[in-house]
């Protein structure tokens, strides 16, 4: 597959937060980017707005809320600004899918993967549309907070957002009064972050995104309703799972319950008899013999190659309460002193290699380092609006700006433009604020003659909660 890390850690194109003098000389760049989305603005002072917001928004310095901004780039009308962002008459789903269609232009190939990841928004009060104490694999912990799901795209040439959804907790779902209050759209129910996921797959699907496979941590990987979704719509996927998902390892006998034996006393089985004893992945992997591990490269880093070790075994997962179609098990181990094991399944017919396998796998921490990008170089979580679109005018924008990045990347074939470099030779780590705080980095990312290992919080050994 050829995946390689960015060789520039947290910043897209290796620049960080950019100053005034950095900004001025992108402006015409960013100018032709945003020519195309003008006409989904509407009138011209809309299109002004969105192009100062998204200027602002790649802008270091002070918190990038609407005032910061307005005061930073020109001192023009706070007030007009912020009613762009929380009240504009503009669709940010046209944004979006006109942002997806740039993306497929320049990064569109058949085999790519659509990772689903969620984040969280540390926020006080409890005004701001979603907010309350939940948890975040963000934080790492329960927190008052906003959680959404995103979604990226990773080919070979590139990976950025792609689309997101707000969860919106059902507690607050049921609430008429706060929903009234939050602008929240009346045909918005209740649906778990798992939906969420499926439901911005399935409309890829339906505009034709080209991908073919999809990934997600063990949020995603345990959900049936969203493995079977991902499957139902041809999909292939590697998702991973806790360590302590039951599977047959050999296909179980099932006996529908109207062929089974009435008994001489009772009524008739109205279940399915299943016979054959399941077992724990991690208990699985523990028996495995020397002999099932191979070695994988699963991509190519700026240290050289990224290898860690695989196993796999054929199962049976329970849908249902009966057993799903058969999958494949892979079990991941570190080269590590200490090796650290995560659990994977995947659809993926026989054929394909488990090398392959491990690569799609390999790319989850894309949608991670653009979680840590967009917030950290364009502003995503530095919204001060509390309502429904404002939150999603926002959002729309700030994926704006790191779409603006990742293409210019692309288009300097994934390197530093010179002007970048001259600019970052002397860059400490104080600009990276916080696109630096809880990086994320799979172990299997590590190159074979360090042997170390990054001290990221394993999500595969334990569900995180919901």
């Amino acid at each position: 597959m050829g995946y390689k890390m960015s060789p520039f850690g947290h910043h897209v194109c290796g620049v960080g937060l950019m100053d005034e003098q950095q900004l001025k000389a992108l402006k015409p760049e960013l100018d032709r980017f945003l020519d195309r989305y003008a006409p989904l603005f509407g009138r011209d002072g809309n299109r002004a707005h969105a192009r100062r917001f998204v200027q602002g928004l790649l802008r270091g310095g002070d918190r990038r809320n609407t005032e910061n901004i307005a005061e930073a780039l020109d001192g023009g009308p706070v007030r007009s600004l912020q009613a762009f962002v929380t009240t504009g008459a503009w669709k940010d789903a046209d944004v979006v899918a006109a942002l997806r269609g740039q993306i497929l232009d320049a990064l569109g190939d058949a085999d790519a993967v659509w990772n689903s990841d969620e984040t969280g928004f540390p926020k006080k009060g409890t005004k701001s549309v979603g907010v309350k104490r939940q948890y975040s694999g963000t934080l790492g912990r329960t927190d008052n907070c906003q959680v959404a799901v995103f979604a990226n795209y990773c080919s070979t040439k590139g990976h950025t957002f792609v689309d997101r959804r707000l969860f919106l907790p059902e507690d607050w779902a049921d609430d008429v009064d706060r929903r009234t209050e939050a602008g929240v759209p009346k045909d918005v129910m209740f649906r778990t972050k798992p939906a969420l996921a499926l439901e911005m797959i399935a409309g890829a699907v339906a505009a034709g995104v080209p991908f073919r496979w999809a990934g997600g941590d063990c949020v995603y990987g345990d959900n049936p309703t969203f493995v079977q979704g991902v499957r139902a719509l041809g999909k292939w996927y590697v998702l991973d799972i806790s360590s302590d998902t039951q599977v047959w390892t050999a296909a179980p006998q099932v006996t529908p319950a109207d062929q089974r034996p009435r008994p001489a006393r009772g009524r008739q089985p109205t279940k399915p008899l299943v016979v054959g004893d399941r077992r724990r992945v991690d208990e699985i992997a523990a028996s495995l013999p020397a002999g099932a591990w191979r070695r994988v490269v699963v991509g190519e880093g700026s240290q050289g190659p990224r290898v860690c070790e695989y196993a796999e075994v054929p199962v049976w997962f329970c849908e249902d309460q009966l057993p799903g179609p058969g999958e494949r098990l892979l079990v991941y181990r570190s080269l590590s002193q200490e090796p650290e094991l995560k659990y994977h399944r995947s659809n993926a017919p026989a054929e394909v290699p488990l090398e392959k396998l491990a690569q799609v796998r390999g790319v989850r921490w894309t949608i991670e380092e653009d979680i840590q990008s967009c917030k950290g170089e364009c502003g995503l979580d530095e919204y001060e609006t509390r309502g429904w679109v404002g939150w999603h005018h926002h959002t729309a924008l700030s994926m704006l700006a790191l779409a603006f990045l990742v293409l210019r990347k692309h288009q300097l074939g994934g390197k530093r433009a010179p002007d970048d470099r001259a600019r970052s030779a002397g860059a400490t780590d104080a600009p990276i604020g916080r696109a630096d705080l809880g990086h994320r980095r799979d172990p299997e990312m590590v190159p074979v003659a360090t042997g170390t290992q990054s001290p990221r919080r394993s999500q595969s050994s334990q569900a995180a909660p919901r």
